[in-house]
């Protein structure tokens, strides 16, 4: 067996799932990038106000993504042995627990929205604006919900520019209904962060209809039907997702509930620093969107051809793609560093902000290259191989055992300068 693999149809394949996964990661990007800017040209408790309100629906995301992630194991070799039946089992299991999940965190979203903000910040401008935010993006969760579970599985069968058509046109509605309802243009009310919600929750609505449309009246691989979501659910197969997806679903659960502990921290350090967080992590993702795109690959093509019994073709991709995944970090390092005086200083934002910011970027810098390794290395292969349980101890580990109590130890009790309070929030990553 050879190190490198030299076959011309492995990177063409890995091509043709990356780059429209790619593609569309840096539009959901763009989408952030432009919210943040509408949004801080009112000023920093605006931004930071839809910066916390969002931690709920990002929780809700993680899970839901560890949810698809587990299904997706399991659709992905199905499909690697020409089994749609079995997919569309997974699939309308997946859609259940999804609505499920979603049911309960827009219940706590709608009755509870003040509280939740009180987690996060205890400036009550922030706990204000946040409330605000959260009462209107709850209506996401559901479309949210269904959306991601059709994209993760419809990857897994090699089909991923839909998701590309989607977020295009979500793009251009976002960024639309965000001018007019933000600003109060083309007759529109004024509506600030309220307005920013609003755009989110039409732009949602706008990619579910796409999703729906394509699942059930164009697809030809999976020919998934309405009656499928009515189906019982299969025991054997339930049996083997808990085997492979528990541990993903576990490991996103409780990495999500982590993360969320660095924003509390976050948020307890003021606004500032938040504010400045919100607009470094745009400029990380749309930096990192091409390892998240091989990342993902890698998973479906790990799946795929485990699927098959080709357990060495397998390991011979897993170790090609550990050495690109370096190449890909410090390519996302060195763009990153190109980037970020232009970036920031779009923003309208206060001089405290903004060197914040700049000490944060210093350390995203370095911190990049090790997060391109664990997505497309841990998120990717080892998971879409079926190894989730060793992705979950790490992940869990380093998040819970580093990230947080150093955190919280150099932000709030030793008061760090900022470049080092990030950089001990995300030790883990090293």
């Amino acid at each position: 067996m050879g190190f490198w693999v030299k076959d011309k149809a492995f990177y063409k394949k890995m091509a043709a799932i990356a780059i429209p996964l790619a593609l569309q990661n840096l539009i959901n990007v763009g989408v952030g990038l432009l919210d943040t800017v509408m949004l801080g040209q009112l000023g920093e408790v605006a931004m930071s106000g839809s910066s916390l309100g969002n931690q709920i629906g990002f929780i809700y995301q993680i899970m839901n993504l560890g949810l698809t992630a587990g299904a997706g194991v399991l659709t992905s070799q199905y499909w690697g042995r020409k089994d749609p039946a079995s997919i569309r089992k997974v699939m309308s299991m997946a859609y259940k627990i999804s609505m499920t999940l979603a049911t309960i965190f827009t219940i706590l979203a709608l009755t509870i929205p003040d509280t939740l903000m009180r987690f996060y910040t205890e400036e009550p401008q922030v706990i204000a604006e946040g409330a605000r935010y959260l009462r209107v993006i709850a209506f996401t969760y559901w479309v949210s919900g269904f959306t991601m579970t059709s994209m993760s599985i419809l990857r897994t069968v090699g089909t991923v520019k839909i998701t590309l058509y989607m977020y295009i046109v979500s793009f251009f509605v976002n960024v639309f209904f965000n001018y007019c309802l933000i600003f109060g243009h083309f007759g529109f009310p004024a509506m600030g962060i309220v307005g920013a919600a609003i755009a989110t929750v039409i732009a949602r609505i706008v990619e579910c209809a796409i999703i729906v449309v394509y699942v059930f009246h164009i697809d030809k691989k999976i020919c998934f039907q309405v009656r499928d979501l009515f189906q019982k659910i299969d025991r054997s197969i339930l049996g083997i997702y808990m085997r492979y997806g528990a541990p993903v679903l576990c490991n996103e659960m409780l990495w999500s509930i982590g993360s969320t502990m660095l924003s509390v921290i976050m948020g307890h350090m003021g606004s500032s620093f938040v504010a400045a967080n919100s607009i470094c992590q745009v400029i990380f993702q749309c930096t990192s969107v091409i390892n998240q795109g091989v990342g993902q690959a890698a998973g479906v093509m790990a799946g795929n051809t485990i699927g098959e019994g080709k357990y060495k073709r397998a390991r011979n991709q897993s170790l090609t793609l550990f050495v690109l995944s370096i190449g890909f970090g410090i390519v996302s390092s060195l763009v990153m560093f190109a980037i970020r005086t232009p970036v920031i200083d779009l923003y309208k934002v206060t001089e405290d902000t903004r060197v914040i910011a700049f000490a944060i970027m210093d350390m995203m810098c370095i911190l990049v290259i090790f997060q391109a390794i664990s997505s497309i290395n841990m998120f990717g292969t080892l998971r879409g191989g079926g190894d989730s349980k060793y992705v979950l101890f790490f992940d869990v580990t380093s998040m819970w055992f580093f990230s947080v109590p150093l955190g919280w130890l150099a932000g709030l009790v030793f008061k760090w300068p900022v470049w080092l309070v990030y950089l001990c929030l995300r030790s883990g990553d090293f």
